[in-house]
């Protein structure tokens, strides 16, 4: 068993993000909706004895491993954010992680193996793409699906049918809402996709980091582990629609117990058990979940209307409006513009931080705006964008 592992390649995104985000002052690269204190989310929350109970217990408690697959509490408030939606989940559906980076490393360590085909959506989160590539060993068996902005970024259904058909994959991946366009795929098109996957026994993963942040459509998908289909599983956390990033607090969550079995056996190596402090949070954060959404929808509703105005008034560019998510990916229409150059050129003298797309599997000439971020940023990033602009002459 001659095993060939793949060299991992660099995480784009988070290297530019790394590099950049501490030299300037205008951020529309942040994705999460903007970060929240404590003492905020206490100001979102009716009820005031929230927070001198958990003070209480956050001091009191000792910092042992804690409950090492997660506290009942915790896993509770999150069974609920899919069950809210009508689902059946339970405590033995969760698996509990490090963040959705954590969630999503784990799932394809448990999941992909050495000469296994993986479908992934094309754009989407690095990471999906490339810690599939290492497990199953091979560059080529990792398959993109293609969304094209001439779409809509709505999927071509017939071609995953096809490509389903033509490589027999062990696992789809997708994202909903997308990142990084912020396009989100509804009911009816969730439920042809795990039509497609259930009739060949195929995974399907959807990452829904972004979820349930459908801020701007009423056709609102159920979780992918909704739709009546063993085979499918959610990853998620409390950074990007509830504001927490900071908690690296994140979640699998599966039917299918031979799944949560693999899941179980790995997490042994990587995860041990999360944070107890984290834990606690996240459960107080989670069960009063709907304060904070509504706070989120207001900031991107806010922003997307800025967003919308400026790009409207502006030929440079073009974009397919979200209906989710916090970012978006707005086509740049200048000829051969080198969008790398153009965004480290935006940090360097106009101090803003926007992702170039060359870092999305060099998307070049596209950028990625996050928009849930604090409305000064969004309002001081685009005057900077058009001072940009009006300095090349375009």
């Amino acid at each position: 068993n001659n095993f060939n592992m793949v060299k991992q390649e660099d995480f784009a995104v988070e290297q530019f993000m790394d590099k950049y985000e501490t030299k300037i002052e205008w951020n529309m690269a942040e994705t999460c909706t903007a970060s929240l204190s404590f003492n905020e989310l206490f100001e979102l929350i009716p009820d005031k004895s929230v927070s001198q109970s958990l003070q209480q217990k956050v001091f009191d408690t000792r910092l042992t491993y804690g409950h090492i697959k997660g506290s009942p509490e915790l896993k509770q408030a999150i069974a609920q954010l899919y069950n809210d939606e009508g689902g059946s989940i339970t405590a033995d559906d969760i698996v509990i992680t490090n963040g959705a980076i954590g969630a999503n490393f784990l799932t394809l360590y448990a999941i992909v193996d050495q000469g296994d085909k993986v479908i992934v959506v094309n754009p989407t989160y690095q990471q999906l793409a490339s810690v599939s590539r290492v497990f199953s060993g091979a560059s080529e068996n990792i398959i993109p699906w293609n969304l094209n902005f001439e779409d809509n970024y709505l999927p071509n259904l017939d071609e995953l049918q096809n490509l389903v058909d033509t490589h027999n994959p062990k696992l789809v991946i997708i994202n909903n809402p997308n990142n990084p366009t912020g396009v989100v795929w509804g009911h009816t098109i969730m439920e042809k996709i795990v039509g497609i996957c259930s009739a060949k026994g195929i995974y399907i993963l959807c990452d829904e980091v972004y979820r349930p942040l459908y801020h701007s459509t009423d056709d609102k998908p159920k979780s992918i582990v909704n739709y009546g289909y063993e085979k499918t599983i959610s990853t998620s956390s409390t950074s990007k629609a509830f504001a927490l990033a900071g908690l690296r607090l994140g979640w699998i969550v599966t039917k299918d117990q031979d799944i949560i079995q693999k899941l179980y056996s790995k997490r042994d190596y990587n995860t041990i058990s999360v944070s107890a402090i984290d834990d606690m949070l996240a459960t107080v954060a989670l069960s009063n979940y709907k304060h904070i959404l509504a706070r989120s929808y207001d900031i991107c509703q806010t922003n997307l209307q800025i967003l919308e105005k400026y790009i409207d008034s502006t030929p440079l560019l073009s974009w397919v409006k979200p209906k989710g998510g916090s970012t978006c990916f707005v086509k740049v229409n200048i000829d051969n513009i080198d969008t790398m150059d153009m965004c480290v050129e935006l940090v360097e003298k106009y101090k803003t931080l926007i992702v170039p797309g060359e870092v999305f599997d060099n998307k070049k000439g596209y950028l990625r705006i996050g928009f849930g971020n604090s409305t000064q940023d969004i309002k001081q990033g685009l005057a900077r964008l058009s001072e940009y602009f009006e300095s090349k002459g375009y």
